[in-house]
This record gives C-alpha cells, sequence and structure tokens, in this order.
C-alpha cells in the first residue's frame, strides 16, 4: 500500500475530463503538431466529453475507459447520417492517443484503452472524376459563381497538384511560385514539401490575382473570402459542394474526390508512383497509396479492354 495519495497514480482518475484534455491539447501545441491537427484532436475529445456528460454528471478521467469508449461508438452509429467508417476509426484512434498520453503524464498502469480496438475501415476505391465530369465543374463556374476567377484557380489547382483541402485553403500568396511553375505546401505533421503546378493553373491564378488587385504582392493569403480575409477550410469545402450542385454532377465529389482524380490522371499520363508520393506528401516508405493509385489504373484499364477487346470483338458464327 502507498504511504501517500501522491504516490498513488489512481488518484488522477478524478481529475475533470476537460481539464486533462486541455493539458493534453498544450503538450500538442508545444510539441510542434500542427493548428489543424490539435483543432482535430481537440473536436474528438469534446465530443466524447459531450457524451459522457450527457446522463447529466460531468466528466471525469476516470471515463476515459473501453465500455464508454464502445457506447460512444454505437451512439454514433445512431446517428442520421452515420459518419463514415474511416471518420469512426478516426475518433477511436485519437481517444487511444490521447490514452496513450495520460498513462505516460499520469504513471498509470494499465493503459486506461489497453484492448480497445480501432473499428474496421472497409477498403472502399475513391473514384475520380473523368474529363468530361470536370469540365461540367468548370462551366459550373462560369455560369453560377459569383467569384469564378478565384473558384476556377482553386479548382484547377487541387485538380493539378492533388493539395488536400486544408493545404489548399492555408496557401499564402508568398508560397507559390508563378513563374517556377511551383508552390511550397505545409502538409500533415507540419511537413513541408514543394509540388509543381502546371501551366493552364498558373494561369488561372495569375488572373484571379488580377482581378483581385493583388498580383505581384507577397502578403496575406491567396484565396480570399467574401468580405475580407482568408477562405477556411470549411469554407473550401462548402465553396466545392455548391460548384458540385450547380454542375448537376453524377458521381460523388468532394475535395478529397479531386485529390483522387489528381492522382489517377497523373499516373495515367505517364507519372511514377514514386514522384506521385512524394507530391501527395505521402511517406515514400508507405505502399499504400501505391497499391491505391495503381488499382484505380486497373480499373481504367479494365474499360479500355472492355472497349477493345480483340476477341469479343470479332463476330463469330452462332454457335460458338
Amino acid at each position: 500500500m502507498k504511504a501517500t495519495a501522491l504516490a498513488d497514480p489512481t488518484w488522477a482518475l478524478s481529475l475533470p475530463l476537460s481539464d486533462v484534455v486541455a493539458d493534453y491539447l498544450e503538450a500538442l501545441r508545444a510539441a510542434g503538431r500542427s493548428p489543424r491537427t490539435v483543432e482535430w484532436y481537440e473536436s474528438f475529445l469534446l465530443e466524447f466529453i459531450r457524451f459522457v456528460e450527457r446522463a447529466g454528471t460531468s466528466a471525469k478521467l476516470a471515463d476515459l475507459a473501453p465500455p464508454t469508449v464502445r457506447r460512444w461508438v454505437v451512439a454514433l452509429k445512431s446517428r442520421s447520417p452515420e459518419p463514415a467508417p474511416a471518420s469512426l476509426a478516426g475518433r477511436v484512434r485519437t481517444l487511444k492517443a490521447f490514452g496513450t498520453w495520460v498513462a505516460s503524464e499520469y504513471e498509470l498502469e494499465p493503459h486506461p484503452l489497453r484492448g480497445l480496438k480501432v473499428p474496421k475501415v472497409p477498403d472502399v476505391l475513391v473514384r475520380s472524376l473523368r474529363d468530361p465530369d470536370i469540365l461540367r465543374l468548370i462551366a459550373a463556374i462560369h455560369a453560377h459563381s459569383r467569384f469564378p476567377d478565384r473558384d476556377l484557380a482553386i479548382l484547377l489547382l487541387m485538380l493539378d497538384t492533388g493539395l488536400r483541402v486544408s493545404e489548399t485553403a492555408t496557401l499564402m500568396i508568398r508560397d507559390l511560385d508563378l513563374e517556377g511553375g511551383r508552390c511550397r505546401v505545409m502538409g500533415k505533421g507540419s511537413k513541408e514539401r514543394v509540388v509543381p503546378v502546371g501551366r493552364r493553373a498558373r494561369k488561372a491564378i495569375r488572373r484571379y490575382l488580377v482581378a483581385s488587385g493583388r498580383f505581384g504582392q507577397l502578403d496575406g493569403a491567396l484565396f480570399g473570402r467574401r468580405g475580407g480575409g482568408p477562405l477556411s477550410v470549411v469554407g473550401l469545402q462548402h465553396l466545392i459542394q455548391r460548384i458540385v450542385a450547380q454542375s448537376s454532377l453524377s458521381v460523388r465529389c468532394s475535395p478529397h474526390v479531386l485529390r483522387h482524380t489528381f492522382a489517377r490522371s497523373f499516373l495515367a499520363n505517364g507519372g511514377d508512383v514514386f514522384t506521385l508520393q512524394r507530391i501527395l506528401g505521402h511517406s515514400p516508405a508507405s505502399l499504400e497509396v501505391t497499391r491505391r493509385y495503381v488499382q484505380l489504373l486497373d480499373d481504367d484499364l479494365r474499360e479500355a479492354h472492355r472497349r477493345a477487346s480483340p476477341m469479343d470483338r470479332i463476330r463469330w458464327p452462332a454457335g460458338l
């Protein structure tokens, strides 16, 4: 038996969970995690706290336990619409990472979420747009957008570079080299990379900067919102949704689909998977991105073979 209460690490279980979460978020910031990552963790952890406190009691660190997390996941699945499997898995991974920090910070043994399984994510291939779909999006911008120069520049940049929605929203004017055809991007994990930008996308960005009176400037966000100020991640997501709705696309489209569209097109037009990994900001050691995008090309190959199968195109005699 411990001589004092402080010598027993279980004293921490009575701490308000909101206070422990606040300390964890500060630790993430001190460790140099990106603001977007901290914001992501915070939203999921606060969502968990709200779930615990629906019973009318204040959430304590002791509530960070597998049975409670499982009940939370079940409650999330009952929502309409139900969160995507990847979103559910992301929530559980966030809590497990938080639990790892808690176990270390408060010397808790065992890990508070030991044995908790991350929900499986079905290996579903994200479909990409084809050329007619892209032309419909561009036509919708010209026909309906209040800021066609800006919206066209955003669409072409995302399709030409595969930038994530958060990376696009946080681009600064000084990050873009229009003459050299490249931009400097701060990606996940605060990892910086240089991404090539093609001629047509640069032309659209240059036209947008001229129209907005900012060509030649270096300060400020590249893409602004109505009324001034930078375009937020949520604002950019809503912008893509509006363009899609106005285009009457028959296929699903989102910023993530634009990223996949870039990847498929890059490979289909002769790019190699290792260069693609660097452009997208994936770890060179990861083979997952290679497998997924080669699978995208496999779909194209199967469709091409369906149209041009030598044996299927022969007019065979009846009965053969």
